[in-house]
């Protein structure tokens, strides 16, 4: 148990040892003349001019991991550059795994990766298709619904044979049809009532016809039904 004791205490104390180390050499990093300057360049917006210093100082020592950070800030929130900004924040915590800033930044570098994907799929067009494809999906749920309100307005008769007689007055409904290519008022007038009797759907329509051969394709026609 007493080995077990001192084990866990120089754990402990290496530990502490690391975050201390970590700590100094931040502080160390932080007064090199050429990160100052590109901190300074930062406060006043010269990003451009931050970044050659920062990129000096890892180019005098790559082992430096404080300029990296910096850069990557930059290009998170200054200049963006998200393919850099993740780089560098990766970069940081390959050189200063042990840094209390640790978890922060895995958080930077998520958002950073949020803020990619959004900028490739805008950039691709694929948000405006998505969203071009959701109208169109709206305005085809919508006219299925107007279709299926007029179906249920139309009566569905069997058609009665011009020959029939009924004591009674005759009462009529209407069916909806469209004029396809071929068509004449025969034609139709045989598909419905099973002889040439054009006429009653000539009158039915006087007011979008001008004469019995006035039809177009895509037409819309009344066609009056006889009710039993």
């Amino acid at each position: 148990m007493r080995f077990i004791h001192i084990f866990l205490c120089i754990t402990l104390l290496a530990l502490c040892g690391c975050k201390k180390d970590a700590k100094s050499a931040e502080a160390k990093e932080e007064r090199n003349p050429l990160v100052k300057q590109g901190q300074a360049y930062i406060e006043i917006k010269e990003y451009g001019k931050a970044e050659v210093a920062f990129k000096q100082a890892i180019e005098n020592d790559p082992h430096m991991a404080r300029p990296h950070l910096d850069l990557a800030t930059i290009y998170h929130q200054y200049d963006p550059d998200y393919v850099s900004a993740i780089f560098y924040y990766k970069r940081y915590l390959e050189l200063r795994p042990d840094s209390e800033k640790a978890e922060f930044i895995k958080e930077q570098i998520e958002k950073v990766q949020i803020a990619l994907a959004n900028a490739i799929l805008t950039q691709s067009g694929a948000v405006k298709a998505i969203q071009e494809l959701k109208q169109l999906r709206q305005e085809n749920a919508d006219l299925k619904q107007q279709l299926a309100s007029r179906q249920t307005t139309k009566s569905v008769t069997q058609t009665v044979p011009k020959s029939a007689t009924s004591t009674k007055p005759a009462k009529f409904t209407h069916r909806i049809y469209t004029v396809v290519a071929g068509d004449n008022l025969t034609k139709i007038a045989n598909k419905f009532y099973g002889d040439g009797e054009w006429e009653t759907i000539y009158q039915a329509n006087k007011d979008r016809m001008q004469s019995p051969s006035d039809l177009r394709v895509g037409q819309t026609l009344f066609i009056p039904i006889r009710e039993n």
